[in-house]
């Protein structure tokens, strides 16, 4: 599911009672961290890219026996510099 779907789902499961809502009020239960099809899912590529970036260094991660764990802030941090990339070209 593309980032915006997630922030479309949390800010819908909270409804529309105020024109604004703080970072903590839409995120507050949001895992630290993501399993490699969540974080393909929030990075928007196959799970595949995910295992080929962490495994070439761009990517950090955690291995917990045989599972890859990703720290939301490291993907934030990516998606970001992703972002400006493909902006600035």
């Amino acid at each position: 599911m593309p980032a915006h779907d997630i922030i479309d789902n949390r800010i819908a499961r909270k409804g529309f009672d105020k024109d604004y809502y703080a970072y903590d009020e839409v995120f507050d239960d949001i895992p630290s961290t993501f399993t490699i099809k969540e974080t393909s899912e929030y990075m928007d590529v196959a799970e595949i890219t995910i295992r080929r970036w962490a495994k070439e260094g761009k990517l950090p991660f955690q291995k917990i026996g045989r599972n890859y764990v990703f720290h939301v802030d490291d993907l934030r941090k990516l998606k970001r510099k992703m972002s400006r990339k493909s902006i600035t070209g």
